[in-house]
Formats: structure tokens, sequence, C-alpha cells
């Protein structure tokens, strides 16, 4: 039972740090990596450029990050905030996303329900 448990667990790995970019071909080799997923936030951190997510530098390495995993075979995952943003990773070839943070979709949504319902009773 704990082999079969182990076997179908996904193993995935984030790559946040220079290190990992740096030896990104090594991890993706190791057997049972099942996902990778880009973390631009401390990425960008580890390369002297804090909070500069969108900085051509971090956006690469993501590109790289991706199409290294899936000249590997291992499943990139790409954290969007709506699905619009999804169509070029979907294009490079990537099926796993995270779309928003749980909760910055749920306080998203209770905004707006909160704010149709003052114009609502507003109008009564």
């Amino acid at each position: 039972a704990w082999t079969k448990a182990m076997n179908d667990v996904v193993i995935a790995i984030m790559v946040e740090k220079k290190g990992a970019m740096e030896n990104l071909e090594e991890i993706l080799s190791v057997k049972g990596v099942d996902m990778v997923q880009f973390g631009p936030g401390d990425y960008s951190i580890t390369i002297g450029k804090p909070g500069q997510r969108q900085d051509p530098e971090v956006q690469k390495a993501e590109r790289d990050m991706i199409e290294l995993a899936l000249k590997k075979g291992v499943n990139p995952r790409v954290e969007i905030a709506s699905f619009e943003q999804a169509k070029p990773y979907v294009e490079m070839g990537v099926h796993h996303f995270c779309i928003g943070t749980d909760l910055r979709v749920i306080y998203g949504w209770c905004q707006q329900q909160a704010a149709g319902m003052q114009k609502l009773l507003a109008s009564v």
C-alpha cells in the first residue's frame, strides 16, 4: 500500500532560486519528478531584482524553465490571475494552471457581490 501511495503521489518542484535554474537540467532528470512551477517573486530576489516579477530576465527564466520541462517530459504548472493570461502558455504546451491565488479570487468575488448588493439596496 505504501509503495502504491508513493507511486500515485505527484512530485512537484517549485523553481524559485537562481541555483535551481542553473541546475534545472539535472533537477528535471531526477526520476519521479512530475511537475515544476516557477516562482517569479522569489526568483527575482535571488537575482538581485526583488519584486520585479515582470523583469525581462525573470520572464525569460520562466520561459526557459517551461521549455526545458516540456522537452524533458516534466509538466510545467503556471500561476495566472485569469484565464485570459493562459493563452501564451497554452501555445507553449502548458496544460496545468493555478488560476489566481484562491483567497484573491474569493476576495474579488466577495467584493463584486457586495458592490452589487449595495447598488441594489440603494435603489430600494
